[in-house]
This record gives C-alpha cells, sequence and structure tokens, in this order.
C-alpha cells in the first residue's frame, strides 16, 4: 500500500481579497518566490509556532518551553534570552528572510532574488561544504556562517575560440572601412 502525501500548508480560506492577494504579490516579487505555495507554507510554519507557544504559555512544561525557544533560535527567529512573547510577534517575512535563497541574495552574491534561486537550483551554492538544491531550505545561524557560491569556471578552450572569432571579425569589419575609405578617396 503507498502512503497518501498530505500537503504541508493551508491555503487561505477566502476565495478573493485584493488586499492579500496584493501584498502576496509584493512578497513573492520582494523574496523572488516561484509561486505563492511558497508563501503558504512559510505562513503555516508560522502558525504552527504561534500554536506551539501559546499552548506552551498557558501550561507548566518548561522544558518544552526550553525546546521551542531553543528552536526558533537555532534558526535565527529569535534571540536567545527571548521569551515566548518573541514568538508570537513573529511575521511571515522572519520566515522567508531565513530561506537559503534570500541569504545567498542577501550575502551580494547574486543582483536580484530570482537570480539567487537559479544559482540554488543549478547547485552552485554550499552549505557547509555540501550542496544544498532547494532554495526554499530554512538556515540555521551556524549554517548561515557555511554558505558559499562556486560559480564554474569558463572552458579555457571555448573562452580562447570565442575570442578569436571576435578578433577576426574585427579585422574583417576594419578591413572593409579600409577599402571603402581607399575607394571614396580615388
Amino acid at each position: 500500500m503507498v502512503k497518501k502525501l498530505t500537503k504541508q500548508y493551508e491555503t487561505p480560506s477566502e476565495g478573493w481579497s485584493e488586499e492579500r492577494i496584493q501584498e502576496e504579490d509584493q512578497l513573492t516579487e520582494d523574496y523572488g518566490l516561484k509561486n505563492k505555495r511558497e508563501i503558504y507554507k512559510a505562513k503555516s510554519q508560522l502558525r504552527a509556532f504561534r500554536r506551539e507557544a501559546r499552548k506552551l504559555a498557558s501550561s507548566e512544561d518548561e522544558e518544552r518551553k526550553k525546546e521551542v525557544i531553543g528552536k526558533a533560535n537555532r534558526l535565527g527567529l529569535i534571540r536567545e534570552d527571548a521569551g515566548l512573547e518573541e514568538i508570537l510577534t513573529l511575521n511571515v517575512t522572519d520566515i522567508l528572510d531565513r530561506r537559503l535563497q534570500t541569504a545567498v541574495n542577501r550575502r551580494g552574491y547574486s543582483d536580484t532574488p530570482n537570480e539567487a534561486r537559479q544559482l540554488v537550483n543549478h547547485g552552485h551554492v554550499y552549505v557547509d561544504g555540501q550542496k544544498v538544491t532547494v532554495p526554499g531550505y530554512m538556515l540555521t545561524q551556524e549554517e548561515e556562517k557555511e554558505v558559499e557560491v562556486k560559480l564554474p569556471e569558463p572552458n579555457t578552450e571555448e573562452a580562447d575560440d570565442s575570442a578569436d572569432e571576435a578578433e577576426e571579425v574585427e579585422e574583417s569589419e576594419n578591413s572593409e572601412e579600409e577599402s571603402e575609405q581607399q575607394e571614396g578617396e580615388e
């Protein structure tokens, strides 16, 4: 029997809301997201954090509180000395800022968020020495320090061939101009 996979996110319950759609479009543009599903996933992660924080705020389980605060701290969402209240004040941009694609763009490896996404998808980004090809990968604070981009170097033979072709084209254009000038003088 095959296990049926379930969605890891919830879609908005209302069908049409111009304000929500404009906000999602702006987030999609700012963070270079492929589609709105990525926003819905981030919102679902945020809801899970908030739900857990609300549940723990009313309970006496100090160990579980430390675990949740520690997890949020490792992800770089809150400070180490923060409490459950800090988790409740998070918003979706805090989650989107922790994505690998955003970190690559913020570090200056790319000019745009879409270019950062392409670098990650094409396998040029390494986290702690491991190739990561998932733009939505959530970086921990330790992993963020280990992000590096290794761009492939152009093939020297191809570069030499294209340089030779460019020189030949330039020489032929110069010789044509010289012959036209000589004809004009005569």
